[in-house]
């Protein structure tokens, strides 16, 4: 049997007080990253200013639900701008909406800033739109580390910010992160992992597109937990791999990873589609976010493989019990993810 089959083999060679350290050391870190997937997925807050009258906005500001928590962040204004916000909040898909009215002096709203409170404390940006009186339509993106812009100065939103949401999408959501790596540690060999890959990426393309055209319209809490258990199907079909069981799927890898991306893509579209962009916005952005998306996880790829890499020369035929724990690490991880969603 070769190699790659007797990773569990060669780990119950180690001495016993070494596979309890091992084990340890993969619940602490269970704990740490469980932990840190209460804040699984970016989704951008969201703020439309229209204006009536001179000088006068109908205000919507939306900020994202994530496992139960709202960001407690909010828009300020300049002294000669008066925000008023209506009492009652509205809970629409997954984001918390309140409606209200700015009103400033003449010329007041050109000469001053908006401001998000307390966004530097977060992991979201905010997208802004402001139409004008005459029919203008400028938006842009409040980042945290620079959580205002100036109103004289605002430019429309550039490529690159779309694209740096999705890089950073795809970097902070852990469930996609351990899909992919399920398939990396499924798939030997660059050229099968490069199609498998792509069919990943092809089949949460469609499914994307389609989210964006308004075909598919799936709630997020069913989609969110078929994701994770896509995830411990994967972490299963791994282990199983190293017992030497072989399915159809074991000689089409490509064929899995391109029915689970038609679900993630489904989660992908939801981290956009709820802040409520107009209709005639969500395409192109959908499309740079999907790029950054992209480039974000072949990021992640190339990591792990510097990581495989520096594992064997520094620890040589010892770092084949680690596929085996990582296994069950994703498994275990991909659970609490589900049994989370189911009891949301």
């Amino acid at each position: 049997m070769s190699l790659k089959f007797e990773m569990l083999a060669n780990f119950n060679r180690f001495p016993a007080y070494t596979r309890a350290m091992l084990a340890r050391g993969v619940c602490i870190c269970l704990c740490i990253i469980a932990t840190m997937a209460n804040a699984h997925e970016i989704r951008p807050s969201y703020l439309s200013l229209h204006e009536t009258r001179s000088n006068q906005f109908n205000v919507l500001w939306k900020r994202p639900i994530t496992e139960d928590v709202v960001p407690d962040i909010a828009p300020l204004f300049s002294d000669n701008c008066q925000l008023t916000f209506e009492p009652i909040f509205q809970t629409v898909s997954s984001t918390i909406l309140q409606r209200g009215e700015l009103v400033c002096d003449v010329n007041g709203f050109e000469q001053g800033r908006i401001t998000i409170r307390g966004l530097s404390t977060t992991l979201i940006d905010v997208l802004v739109r402001i139409e004008r009186l005459n029919g203008d339509i400028v938006q842009t993106i409040i980042k945290r580390d620079k959580p205002y812009l100036t109103i004289a100065t605002v430019k429309d939103v550039s490529i690159s910010d779309y694209i740096t949401l999705g890089f950073e999408h795809i970097l902070s959501g852990i469930d996609h992160l351990l899909f992919v790596l399920a398939l990396i540690l499924i798939v030997y060999g660059m050229m099968p992992l490069l199609k498998t890959i792509t069919a990943f990426t092809l089949a949460h393309s469609i499914t994307l597109a389609l989210a964006t055209l308004g075909v598919v319209n799936v709630p997020s809490k069913p989609v969110e937990a078929c994701i994770a258990l896509s995830i411990v199907l994967m972490a299963i079909h791994a282990l199983d791999l190293r017992k030497g069981n072989r399915t159809l799927l074991s000689d089409k890898p490509w064929l899995m990873a391109f029915s689970f991306g038609l679900l993630h893509g489904l989660g992908f579209a939801g981290a956009l589609s709820y802040v409520g962009l107009p209709e005639n916005d969500i395409p192109l952005a959908l499309l740079l976010f999907n790029i950054g998306i992209e480039l974000g996880q072949i990021a992640f790829v190339l990591l792990v493989f510097v990581l495989m890499w520096t594992g064997k020369q520094l620890i040589k035929n010892h770092l084949q019990p680690w596929f085996t724990i990582t296994a069950y690490s994703i498994g275990g991880i991909g659970m609490y993810f589900f049994i989370s969603n189911l009891l949301r």
